[in-house]
């Protein structure tokens, strides 16, 4: 190679280096951005794991996992019509990939849209039927729905997985507690409060439960036991204050 060709490539080389560094971008492939973005993922770093899973998605636009990891984190931030365009996606992708159908899932849940819910995770464990997320998903649609004992016997199955959840405890007496079995929302929100005290939701659950049993001073000892934490607590402020005024009603 001539020393002018040699000149002429290092100056275009250099000028690529020079404008991808001026416009923000790095020379990167669709898996590096992915193993980046999945880095992010780990720290929370949502932001900048969107940006590296949109990237990688540019470069490959055929990629399942691109689209699955950028509707996960999507679904996340709750950004919720757009995750819902990309699992259906990911999915057309990839048929048989469990995460996108329960993140689907999830994500239609969170719009209300039950029954498209429910089809997706009821997707998901079939192909993958000891999936908790997968269970979970269904029980969290159907109580949505208000199909109370589907929701029921699909937390129940979470929980024969790991019965440490907390979460699964609270929404299975959530579950419990609108089919009017009281004793058994509070046992739940109980269990859910053993495993994690600080547990507001679960908190707040058990408050409920027990002013609809007609123990009222039990019910605001909790609340106030989550305002002694947390004086910001809205939604603590909201049922102490509907309590209270109830009592002096009568």
């Amino acid at each position: 190679m001539s020393k002018t060709l040699r000149s002429s490539t290092a100056c275009i080389i250099s000028a690529f280096f020079l404008s991808a560094a001026l416009t923000g971008c790095t020379v990167k492939s669709a898996t590096d951005c992915l193993i980046s973005g999945n880095n992010y993922f780990k720290m929370s770093d949502y932001k900048h794991a969107e940006t590296e899973y949109r990237q990688a998605l540019k470069l490959d636009p055929t990629s399942s996992v691109a689209a699955n990891n950028l509707g996960v984190i999507l679904n996340e931030q709750g950004q919720y019509d757009e995750a819902i365009s990309i699992l259906r996606k990911a999915i057309e992708l990839d048929p048989k990939n469990t995460i996108a159908h329960y993140v689907l899932a999830q994500s239609l849940t969170n719009k209300g849209q039950f029954d498209e819910a429910i089809k997706e995770a009821s997707a998901a464990i079939e192909i993958s039927q000891t999936e908790p997320q997968a269970h979970k998903a269904l029980a969290d649609a159907a109580l949505g729905k208000g199909d109370l004992q589907v929701a029921v016997d699909h937390y129940r199955y979470v929980l024969q997985l790991n019965e440490e959840d907390d979460v699964v405890h609270h929404k299975l007496g959530l579950a419990l507690g609108q089919g009017g079995q009281l004793d058994g929302q509070i046992a739940e929100e109980k269990k859910a409060l053993e495993i994690n005290p600080d547990n507001a939701e679960a908190r707040i659950g058990l408050a409920i439960a027990l002013n609809d049993k007609g123990d009222k001073s039990l019910a605001e000892a909790e609340l106030n036991k989550i305002l002694a934490k947390d004086p910001k607590n809205e939604e603590a402020k909201k049922y102490l204050s509907l309590f209270q005024g109830a009592k002096k009603a009568k």
